[in-house]
């Protein structure tokens, strides 16, 4: 009996959510595997887990075509949060 292999890709999909999720914590990342777009998300609180008030804005979804393009997104986020606490 032979063994169901993944479609390619899906190992490397894996470490780079793996490696998003443990950079940004707060954040619950996605990949869609019919479009190949990739998601960030988190709730509000979850953007004020340190007890903190963040600026008027709070971003709680972003999307990119690409792992690295969501990783840039994500720094924008957090370096714009960290500037307005």
């Amino acid at each position: 009996m032979s063994q169901v292999q993944p479609p390619v890709g899906v190992d490397a999909v894996a470490a780079q959510k793996a490696a998003l999720r443990g950079e940004f914590g707060n954040w619950s990342i996605v990949h869609t595997s019919d479009t190949g777009r990739w998601w960030a998300i988190r709730t509000v609180r979850r953007a004020r887990l340190d007890g903190r008030l963040l600026g008027a804005r709070v971003c709680t979804e972003l999307d990119a075509d690409t792992a690295d393009g969501l990783r840039a997104k994500l720094r924008e986020v957090a370096e714009d949060e960290a500037g307005a606490r």
